[in-house]
């Protein structure tokens, strides 16, 4: 459960940073194949992005870590993660 939370947390900070004004859509469509697609959804939606094979592994191994949680759990960490990127804080 660390993982996810550490995940999280580095997600949001990425996308609420004052560094962005807009969320890449794309880095979106990533971080929800991640959570809630299959393995070969996501390696599809990081493929334009050409990662090095060290980039490619590391991903993998963290989609099979988050396929080991409930569904359930996945669904909340996306809501909790859209309630915070559409919060005023992230509105700045």
């Amino acid at each position: 459960m660390k993982l996810i939370v550490s995940l999280t947390l580095v997600i949001l900070t990425v996308c609420c940073s004052s560094a962005s004004a807009e969320t890449c859509p794309e880095f979106l469509h990533v971080m929800e194949t991640l959570f809630m697609g299959t393995l070969s959804s996501y390696e599809n939606a990081v493929q334009p992005f050409n990662p090095d094979p060290d980039m490619t592994a590391a991903g993998i191994q963290m989609k099979k870590l988050l396929d080991t949680l409930p569904s359930g759990t996945k669904v909340d960490i996306m809501r909790l993660s859209d309630k915070i990127l559409k919060s005023p804080q992230c509105a700045k």
